[in-house]
């Protein structure tokens, strides 16, 4: 019996027309600071026409800032890109970025991809690493080039053991690595040895249930309580005869090896249920990128139906119990 509801919010973000394939807003890090929403969400303005094999659907896809009130009153956004498509790895697209501030910085991690550029059948989802001081301006770090398509990916918001903790997603499950630096984290000499067997080495989170058979994914960066750290991923179940659903999971990770985990629920907290969740440009999809707690209550903004940026809470009382009742 699913025991966690989370509340709708509603819409914080969304394209000014109301038709389908034109503008969308959606899939938003998110963190809170002295009052203050900082969200950094994904703009992306369709093509007329396109060719699937060597063209993304998109014409501009990158990622803006914007600052929110608590209650979701958008007190600034951006109409340019704070992460622009600028190289070879990232011209089709910025996408998804989450925040993490780390160490004096808020760290950017989103995904580049490189249809318009790549051969044919040759391009790829990346893990993209940018970081900024004050979302006016930022520098790009570098990628991540392996065997594999990559993404969903985000640090620890502290070292873990001396070291930065890098969570990604090779399908179907979720993996953590180690690094002693940012440098070392982006280092290509590091990712061009990495394989299949070292996949499978530092996976983490498999895909369990039937509500996520498809694949799971890292959604928000990890938020540390007294128990844990609170993990919130995305878990996709595919149909043979209907289209996917993206739904919202939670799990709880070891204090101190976050690759242990020690808690983790059977059955999604949030699942496409508004209009705005179910019909969109993708429907039924809720994609997590961004959450904080606040007086006792967690909060997630997320993508809806790849069309919207919308907030949702949940008391963490209540979540906090619900792990501790499903310990592994």
């Amino acid at each position: 019996m699913q025991k966690i509801k989370f509340e709708r919010l509603g819409i914080v973000l969304q394209p000014e027309t109301e038709q389908f394939k034109t503008i969308a807003k959606f899939n938003a890090g998110m963190i809170h600071e002295d009052g203050i929403i900082h969200m950094v969400f994904r703009y992306a303005k369709w093509r007329d026409e396109y060719d699937p094999t060597c063209q993304s659907n998109y014409q501009v896809d990158e990622t803006r800032y914007a600052k929110l009130t608590l209650d979701g009153k958008v007190l600034e956004e951006s109409t340019e890109a704070l992460i622009a498509p600028s190289l070879p790895w990232d011209v089709s697209g910025c996408q998804d970025a989450r925040i993490v501030p780390f160490e004096g910085w808020y760290y950017l991690t989103y995904c580049g991809w490189d249809i318009d550029d790549a051969p044919a059948n040759g391009h790829t989802p990346r893990m993209g690493f940018a970081r900024t001081k004050d979302f006016r301006s930022v520098e790009k770090l570098g990628i991540v080039d392996h065997y594999a398509m990559d993404k969903d990916h985000y640090i620890f918001p502290e070292r873990i053991g001396g070291k930065i903790a890098l969570v990604h997603r090779i399908v179907p499950n979720i993996q953590i690595e180690y690094f002693d630096s940012i440098e070392d984290m982006v280092d290509p000499t590091f990712w061009a040895k990495y394989t299949a067997e070292d996949t499978e080495r530092s996976t983490v989170l498999r895909a369990e249930f039937p509500w996520e058979c498809g694949k799971v994914g890292g959604s928000i960066p990890p938020i540390k309580t007294d128990d844990g750290w609170l993990f919130v991923y995305h878990g996709v179940q595919h149909f043979p005869d209907r289209p996917f659903i993206y739904r919202v999971g939670l799990a709880l990770l070891d204090l101190e090896n976050p690759s242990k985990v020690i808690a983790r629920l059977p059955y999604p907290v949030m699942e496409p249920t508004c209009n705005y969740e179910i019909h969109g440009d993708v429907g039924n999809v809720v994609f997590p990128v961004g959450g904080f707690i606040h007086e006792g209550s967690l909060y997630l903004s997320y993508g809806g139906a790849d069309r919207v940026v919308a907030l949702a809470k949940a008391p963490m009382d209540a979540i906090m119990d619900e792990l501790r009742a499903h310990k592994l």
